[in-house]
Order: C-alpha cells, then sequence, then structure tokens
C-alpha cells in the first residue's frame, strides 16, 4: 500500500515542523545531560542503594532511551531534512538496516521494560514473599535477558532487509524495500504493543486497588493500636505508594498514547503521508525516551537526593576554582 502524497503543506505545518525540531532537540540534548548524571548514579551504587531489580531494569531502560533518541536524530531527522545526502544515498541500505532495528528493537526494549516493572509491583504487593527473590541475581539476570529479547530479535529479523531513501513531500524517509514484508511485520508490531499495553494496565490496575484495599483494611483494624515510629513508617510507605502511583499514571499515559499512535497508523491508516507520521512519531519518540530522567528525578528520592548532592558538588568544585584563579591573580598583581 502506497503512502498519501499530498501536493503542498499549508505554511503553519512547516513552521510547526521546524519548531518542533528545535524544541524536541532542546529536550533531549537537557534530558541527555540528566540521563548522564542518573546513569553514574546507578553504575557507581548498583550494588548498594540501587540492587533492587527496579533500578537495574532501569537502568538498561534508560540507556535504550537514549540510544534510540539519537538513532531518531542521526538516522531519520537529519535525511530527512536532505542534509548530507551523499552520505546518506550511497549507504541507504545499512543505515536503513541500523535505523529500523534501533527504532523497533528500542520499542521493545522500552515496552517490555514497562511491563516487566509493572509485573514487579504487583509481585511486591500481592506476593511480598516471592518479590524478595527478585532480587536474587538469577531472577535479575532473568528479567534482563526478558527485556533485551526483543532487541535481539529485531536485530536478527530486520538487519538482513534491503532498505533505501524515498522522498515525499521534500522529504527522505526511508522504507523496505520488498513491501511483502511490511504489512506482516507492521501487523506483529501491532499485536506486540496490544501485548504491552495490556499486560502494563491490568498489572498497574491489580497492583493500585490490592494496595489501597490492603492499607484501608489496616487503618480500620489498627487505628486505635499505632505506635508513633509505626505511624511514621506507614506514612513513608504511604508517600513511596504516592510517588509510585504518579510514576504509574505517566506511564500507562504514555503507553496508551504510544499504541494508540501504532494502531491508527500501522493498521488502520497504513497510507499515512510520511512526512505527517513522522511529524508526529518524532514527537511521541523523544517524549517517549526522555520522559523517565524527569520522572526518575522528581519521583524517586534516592535519585533526587544524590543527583542534588552531585550538582552541588560540582557547584562547589567551580567556586573553589574560580576562588583560587582570583586569589593567584591577586598575587601576580601584588608582585
Amino acid at each position: 500500500m502506497n503512502n498519501v502524497v499530498y501536493e503542498y503543506f499549508p505554511e503553519w505545518f512547516l513552521i510547526a515542523e521546524t519548531a518542533s525540531l528545535l524544541i524536541l532537540l532542546a529536550i533531549f540534548l537537557l534530558s541527555l545531560m540528566v540521563y548522564i548524571v542518573e546513569i553514574q548514579i546507578l553504575y557507581n551504587s548498583r550494588n548498594t542503594t540501587f540492587k533492587g531489580p527496579f533500578y537495574r531494569l532501569m537502568f538498561i531502560g534508560i540507556l535504550v532511551d537514549v540510544i534510540s533518541a539519537i538513532n531518531l536524530f542521526i538516522l531519520q531527522i537529519v535525511p530527512a531534512r536532505g542534509w548530507f545526502p551523499s552520505f546518506y544515498f550511497s549507504n541507504q541500505s545499512w543505515i536503513g538496516a541500523i535505523f529500523y532495528a534501533i527504532t523497533y528493537g528500542g520499542r521493545c526494549v522500552q515496552g517490555s521494560t514497562a511491563a516487566i516493572l509493572s509485573f514487579c509491583r504487583v509481585t511486591a504487593v500481592c506476593f511480598p514473599m516471592f518479590y524478595q527473590k527478585l532480587s536474587q541475581a538469577n531472577y535479575t539476570f532473568t528479567m534482563q535477558a526478558l527485556q533485551l529479547s526483543g532487541a535481539v530479535a529485531s536485530i536478527f529479523l530486520l538487519l538482513p532487509r534491503e532498505y533505501k531513501y524515498e522522498n515525499e513531500n521534500g522529504g527522505y524517509y526511508s522504507a523496505f524495500r520488498n513491501n511483502e514484508f511490511r504489512k506482516p511485520f507492521y501487523n506483529f508490531v501491532a499485536a506486540l504493543e496490544i501485548c504491552f499495553v495490556l499486560s502494563i494496565v491490568v498489572n498497574n490496575v491489580v497492583t493500585y486497588a490490592s494496595y489501597h484495599f490492603k492499607m484501608k483494611k489496616r487503618v480500620l483494624s489498627k487505628r486505635n493500636s499505632v505506635s508513633g515510629s509505626q505511624y511514621v513508617a506507614n506514612r513513608d510507605k504511604r508517600r513511596r505508594e504516592t510517588s509510585l502511583d504518579k510514576m504509574t499514571v505517566i506511564v500507562c499515559c504514555v503507553e496508551l498514547i504510544y499504541f494508540a499512535f501504532v494502531v491508527y497508523s500501522l493498521q488502520i491508516n497504513q497510507s499515512m503521508n510520511k512526512r505527517v507520521f513522522y511529524f508526529l512519531y518524532n514527537i511521541l519518540c523523544v517524549v517517549y525516551s526522555t520522559f523517565s530522567a524527569w520522572m526518575l528525578l522528581f519521583f524517586s528520592r534516592p535519585i533526587a537526593v544524590q543527583f542534588k548532592q552531585r550538582i552541588l558538588k560540582l557547584s562547589a568544585k567551580r567556586s573553589t576554582r574560580s576562588f583560587s584563579i582570583s586569589v593567584q591573580g591577586s598575587r601576580d598583581n601584588n608582585k
């Protein structure tokens, strides 16, 4: 099925397209700086504060987020704008293979990360004894293997294909040379999105309902017999759960929006104009690849505390260096 080609685009669309690319680039660069600090924090404390399955999975997830965003800008947006045509067109097959493998492989990792994390939430609330086992090495490695399995499958499935750049409405976009492979592949992607969304939504709904039911029951049974220390512990636990609930809502909303876009563009309207498709896809990809940076920073207290400490430490070093330079300059002037 061929994509719809328009004779011209309205002026507002061209302005919105250019403005969105500049805004998305700024968002990515700012989020990248946050990601770099968070990656350092997670790696340096991987055997202490952040040794649990949540942070182990998030560490891989944010690495894939960064790679996916870089892939979008370098292998999709740059050639689409017609920049460096001699390089991209002379290597269009293997560049297309890398672009598609990272795009869909990264999406598999992102979806599986959210799904596995939602599974961990269910076990933590409904099966706490089993959840304690998830921190063991064999369980963690199994979850990480499942997390990366989609990326491995995408590499084997997409790298051997042939690709080409097509010019549509003034933009150059990578596409499959073999259209017979396109439809079954997009059907598979849509089915995978359904699995991700169903598992994430169902797991989070069960987690939310179970936790609040248990808390309500516990409050009614121990309203008059809770000690001061127990009250503080319960309050801290409620705060953590409130933060997790907020993170859950954000993840579910992003997943549902991404799901709706994939189903509409790859199933309902497979002939969508490519320039319009990538205008929307660029926004979704950058948002999906960067929101984890801010979600961890705002809703994970251990990350926020260490992040603040690193920023203050860096500021102190710069202040000390500036003071040393100024003192040395004063001494030189007095000689």
